[in-house]
């Protein structure tokens, strides 16, 4: 059985208390994020991000004190391990490559829509789950990146990285299962499974517990 994941601990850094608590909002209705609170300031931050150890802040970078990135650029310095998404109105390049060089998740561009909001979690989620390994894969590398993944012969690249992505965040599925999900036949994601299988990247387990032949189950190595 999968063991869920731990809620992402996240602080939230913005000075405007309408768009912090819409924030929140969004958070909850995601689910796995656990929000602390939020800050107004960069002094608040530093002193809530010292005490409550964050895993994830939600930073603006104009703040009444200063820069959020400043705040950043401080963690990194420190050597903090702590996930960043901007969300700002700053769209300035020399804003964006500061949080880029200082290994910001995500850059959000305010008014920021729910949908990319989620997409910008979802990656969040995906460092996580990538931190908490022992070692990293370089297709779990390829997934995170978005950088298209060679794929064996007759397999498409994109499906590829699709089904790597999905048996990575779920628990143990069948083809069928899984397939489902993506919108993929029972045997087009058969295919990509048990090349994933044989890479090492997945194992397969006999679930015999069904009525009928047993199903095989595939989970990520």
């Amino acid at each position: 059985m999968t063991t869920p994941a731990a809620p992402i601990r996240t602080l939230i850094v913005e000075d405007d208390p309408q768009i912090a608590a819409l924030h929140t909002r969004w958070l909850h209705d995601a689910g796995g994020f656990d929000v602390l609170g939020f800050a107004e300031t960069i002094r608040i931050a530093r002193a809530m991000t010292a005490t409550l150890r964050p895993a994830l802040l939600l930073l603006d970078v104009q703040l009444p004190d200063g820069r959020g990135l400043e705040l950043l650029r401080e963690l990194r310095v420190a050597g903090a391990r702590i996930d960043a998404i901007l969300v700002t109105a700053a769209s300035d390049t020399a804003s964006v490559q500061d949080a880029l060089i200082h290994g910001a998740a995500d850059y959000l561009v305010k008014p920021v829509t729910p949908p990319r909001f989620r997409q910008a979690l979802e990656r969040a989620r995906e460092r996580a789950a990538l931190w908490a390994q022992p070692d990293v894969r370089q297709g779990d590398l390829d997934a995170l990146l978005g950088t298209p993944a060679p794929a064996a012969s007759g397999l498409d690249a994109e499906t590829l990285q699709r089904v790597r992505a999905a048996l990575r965040s779920g628990p143990p599925r069948t083809a069928a299962e899984l397939g489902a999900g993506l919108g993929l036949s029972r045997v087009t994601a058969w295919r990509y499974l048990e090349h994933l299988v044989e890479s090492g990247e997945a194992t397969v387990e006999t679930d015999a517990g069904g009525v009928g032949r047993p199903a095989k189950r595939y989970r990520r190595a």
